[in-house]
């Protein structure tokens, strides 16, 4: 005999408005209906007897619906909960819901773009599946995975050395110091290790508005297996990844702030609409073509053309921005065309009488949108700047971006931190930073490389800079709830699996955040595994993503948040 879900279920796929393609429920829709009391859906819940007995009550011989019950029943994980998209399951250019062969109007649609997704990247992940969170029916949900965040494990890492008679700090006695129970300050530049989703929604308590270059080299959605992060989402997964986090980086940035978002040919075409519904179409200011210098798709054997670039979308946040123009030096053909300055000084004499070269030619070439003269790590297999790591950039990219929007003490922020590259050269450049980064290598990689610089490195930009080592940066972590479970489930043993297991099936952090089916794949066939199967079905259910402790339960006992903690957390939050 069936049960109610699966009567409202198999009664609401009746009708094409409520089913996607693949068959499955479009709830968005069906809620939106609901609130609207539409006649077509009413008519279709009172088809059905035991529908229609649930959900409609006689009174006085009228009958009436009882909206806020179906919402509730909706709502519930029982209710197919895999269906939270109320857009179709096809990817196109539509206006008003209809696809643009139909308006003038482009507007990009795709599956979930009305959900929140959580999007761990380690590669992990890509094992996992991921949980959509629809902006009506989940705001609960996301309201709550979306608050404030404690950090916990702040460090500050300073330079600490003696001046010479030059004023330079000397090199042999600069010291890297650890400092713990601090609190953060105004001009403290800052490391965070968490999802980068979270972090970002913590980050605007402090800082909505306030941003004034974002710069991300976010995963190119190319199934590469050679990333350290998880690269292999389908399209409508990394539309929505990418919508989540540009839309609270768009509050971050100030008035005159920019954002440079680079990616390849993959989903650049795609990337570039989803900006314009966000940024408007208006503040797209270019579409810089990074020239790799070497053959970039050899790899994959292609049978055309092979890659030789990578874009990276120029946007800003309102036409109020300021740009300082770069020039490159003329080639030695280019300068073979004019003659030396005239007795003026005010321009060059052109050698044909078709051009006349003013003053501010004089300084060079105006840069254009196309970059050939900055090397990739393809050609430069032996730089003294790589740090190991497969996607780094070289640190001259960064820095020409840096260059022509911001000033000094203008704060930059990347939130796919990896190795570092975007806070080395803030760093540099005397620019605060923000970099945030979900991934372990954080410490062996990005934190290292940034100590290096607080000594004085001398490889990338240093020399360019007149870079000699100083200042400061903080580093923390979004505190998890799931290390200390996660340990106790690594150290069960046959004897006290059983009881781990039923501790986390009745932890309410825990089992709210899963689905049926979760609990019951789970569940399945859990004493016939080995105790290391059973160890990974366990970790599965406690997603860390989900178990970050939120700054409201900071002083809520059973989340053991330390007095340092709490001291860091407060002075973050409380020095708005």
């Amino acid at each position: 005999m069936k049960n109610i879900f699966d009567t409202v279920a198999d009664l609401l796929l009746t009708n094409d408005k409520y089913k996607a393609e693949d068959g499955k429920l479009l709830k968005a829709v069906v809620y939106s209906d609901v609130m609207a009391m539409n006649e077509t859906l009413l008519t279709l819940l009172l088809s059905n007897k035991d529908v229609k007995e649930t959900f409609f009550k006689d009174v006085q011989g009228t009958l009436v619906f009882d909206k806020q019950k179906f919402a509730w029943f909706m709502e519930s994980k029982e209710f197919l909960p895999d269906s939270y998209t109320s857009y179709t399951n096809k990817i196109g250019l539509t206006h008003n819901g209809n696809f643009i062969s139909q308006t003038n109007d482009v507007v990009l649609d795709f599956p979930y773009k009305d959900c929140v997704l959580e999007g761990g990247q380690d590669k992990d992940d890509q094992k996992r599946s991921e949980i959509f969170y629809n902006e009506t029916i989940a705001s609960d949900e996301i309201s709550r995975m979306l608050a404030p965040k404690v950090f916990t494990n702040a460090k500050r890492y300073t330079a600490v050395g003696e001046k010479d008679l030059t004023g330079e700090l000397d090199p042999d006695t600069i010291q890297v110091k650890e400092e713990t129970g601090i609190t953060f300050n105004d001009d403290d530049n800052l490391i965070i290790k968490g999802n980068n989703l979270i972090a970002l929604a913590s980050l605007l308590k402090r800082y909505e508005g306030k941003v004034k270059c974002i710069y991300i080299d976010p995963p190119y959605n190319t199934k590469n297996d050679s990333f350290n992060y998880n690269d292999s989402f389908n399209h409508s997964t990394w539309l929505t990844f990418m919508k989540n986090r540009l839309e609270l980086a768009r509050k971050l940035l100030r008035e005159d702030g920019t954002i440079f978002v680079q990616c390849d040919d993959n989903e650049q075409a795609y990337l570039k609409v989803l900006m314009d519904s966000i940024f408007g179409r208006n503040n797209f200011q270019a579409e810089i073509v990074w020239v790799l210098e070497g053959a970039s798709g050899y790899k994959s054997l292609v049978n055309n053309y092979v890659r030789g670039h990578e874009s990276i979308l120029f946007y800003s946040k309102s036409n109020y921005f300021n740009f300082n123009k770069i020039y490159l030096p003329y080639s030695e053909k280019q300068i073979k065309r004019f003659s030396k300055l005239d007795d003026s000084g005010r321009r060059y004499k052109p050698i044909t009488k078709t051009r006349r070269l003013y003053l501010d030619e004089a300084k060079g070439v105006p840069l254009t949108d196309v970059w050939t003269d900055i090397a990739s790590f393809q050609t430069i297999v032996n730089s003294p700047e790589r740090t190991g790591f497969d996607t780094q950039k070289p640190e001259k990219l960064i820095e020409r971006i840096i260059e022509t929007l911001t000033t000094t003490h203008d704060l930059v922020l990347d939130f796919h931190l990896g190795s570092g590259t975007t806070a080395a050269v803030a760093h540099k450049m005397g620019r605060r930073y923000i970099g945030v980064e979900q991934m372990d290598y954080i410490q062996d990689i990005t934190v290292e490389r940034l100590k290096k610089v607080l000594e004085g490195e001398q490889g990338g930009i240093s020399k360019a800079q007149n870079w000699h080592g100083g200042g400061s940066f903080v580093y923390c972590e979004l505190k998890e709830d799931a290390n200390t479970l996660i340990t106790t489930i690594q150290n069960a043993t046959e004897d006290t699996i059983e009881s781990v297991k039923a501790s986390i099936y009745a932890d309410e952090r825990i089992v709210p955040y899963l689905t049926k089916q979760e609990l019951a794949d789970a569940d399945k066939d859990f004493e016939n595994l080995t105790l290391e199967e059973k160890k990974q079905a366990l970790i599965k259910l406690v997603d860390k993503n989900k178990l970050y402790v939120n700054a409201s339960d900071m002083d809520d006992e059973s989340y053991h948040v330390s007095d340092d903690d709490k001291k860091f957390t407060n002075s973050f939050y409380k020095g708005v």
